[in-house]
């Protein structure tokens, strides 16, 4: 577990890739000592891609919650001219 995010750390290494040496790592099938990868890793490329785009969009979107909000305040171009007058 702690080689995914040691990888990660790095700034060569894209989430992309690092999603597809996961789902390549995985796909392996063992047929009588011989290492098979099913699906293709094209495939598996394309699904590493969609799925790092999947989670960027997510997580901007989650970060953009976490952002300020106006709550009820309404500031007008007046109300700033003011504060220029008052100092």
């Amino acid at each position: 577990m702690n080689a995914p995010v040691a990888a990660a750390s790095s700034a060569s290494t894209s989430l992309d890739e690092l999603i597809y040496v996961e789902l390549i790592g995985r796909a392996f099938l063992r047929i009588e000592n011989n290492a098979v990868i099913k699906p293709e890793p094209a495939v598996l490329a394309k699904l590493s891609i969609d799925l790092a785009d999947a989670y960027r969009a997510e997580h901007k979107a989650r970060l953009a919650e976490l952002g300020p909000k106006n709550v009820g305040y309404e500031i007008q171009m007046d109300d700033i001219a003011n504060w220029d007058k008052k100092i």
